[in-house]
């Protein structure tokens, strides 16, 4: 009973952080068909911003927001600098996008460090107590506020995204960019300033997460390099581009990783092992991933 509840609560917590940051790969992806290899950097840079403001007595919440508006405009830079230099091409055979948002990165990586620090630090919790319930311990496993609002933020955001690109003008416009970004502009819409709004989004995304793991896992100049790896591993198995895909890839792989460091002492040591195992099962069996659609080109 305790491994069970144990791994259903790490599951759940580890695979909620991990949707949040795969949310902001597929976000990108699915308008602009590039991954963004500084989504996990955007989470460090957020991390830290917050850390630095609850130092200088901003209180954890307004922090929270402050954040949010930073990391956004954070991921807007991250395209003015790493992506629109490189003019209209074809990310299918133009990769130099590869190259541009992985060393933005560690750019930013190296000026965190040098402007605030690289040692990890404590960040409060946003929600110390749900109508006065702070912590439960079930079966020697604990169960803490922090732990239901991750997971409530995880699924709030993934049903807010969809609703977005399904239900909304923007989510049209977001989708006619991703099919064709010269026929889109033809028809009016302001194809620059989207794609910009789509990075936008991914860093506030990267921000959320950063504040809700903080309490957990510390900001720590790593996170960026644990979490960005895992979630993009997280987004191809779900399906890039797919909002839904990221939370089930997010939770798959969480569940996964959890049951296999449950079933045994040496788990940690075989974790890898199994998660890529599970990563190339999935792009054997199914190539764009459980909710990804073919990418079709129209000549």
């Amino acid at each position: 009973m305790t491994n069970l509840l144990q791994i259903l609560v790490s599951g759940a917590t580890v695979g909620s952080i991990l949707a949040l940051v795969a949310l902001g790969y597929n976000l990108v992806f699915s308008t602009t068909r590039i991954v963004n290899f500084a989504q996990g950097t955007m989470i460090v840079i957020a991390g830290f911003v917050a850390y630095a403001m609850t130092r200088q007595g901003v209180p954890v919440w307004l922090a929270f927001l402050l954040t949010v508006a930073a990391s956004a405009v954070v991921g807007a830079i991250i395209e003015l600098v790493a992506i629109r230099p490189l003019g209209r091409f074809d990310p299918a055979t133009n990769v130099a996008w590869i190259l541009t948002t992985f060393s933005v990165g560690l750019i930013a990586i190296d000026l965190i460090s040098i402007t605030i620090d690289a040692k990890p630090h404590p960040l409060p919790a946003l929600i110390g107590s749900m109508f006065g319930w702070r912590r439960s311990l079930v079966a020697n496993v604990p169960i803490e506020a922090t732990d239901v609002v991750i997971v409530v933020t995880a699924i709030a955001l993934m049903v807010g995204i969809e609703m977005l690109q399904n239900r909304t003008m923007a989510g049209r416009a977001f989708r006619a960019v991703a099919q064709d970004r010269q026929t889109a502009s033809l028809m009016g819409i302001n194809t620059t300033r989207l794609v910009a709004a789509t990075f936008a989004m991914a860093g506030a995304l990267a921000a959320v997460g950063a504040i809700l793991l903080a309490p957990k896992l510390f900001v720590k100049i790593d996170n960026g390099e644990l979490l960005g790896v895992q979630a993009f591993i997280a987004a191809v198995i779900g399906g890039l581009g797919s909002t839904r895909g990221a939370v089930v890839g997010g939770f798959a792989l969480a569940f996964t990783s959890a049951i296999v460091k449950t079933a045994s002492a040496s788990g940690s040591r075989y974790e890898p092992l199994v998660i890529f195992a599970l990563f190339l099962t999935v792009l054997v069996v199914r190539p764009t991933g459980l909710f990804g659609t073919p990418y079709v080109e129209k000549v």
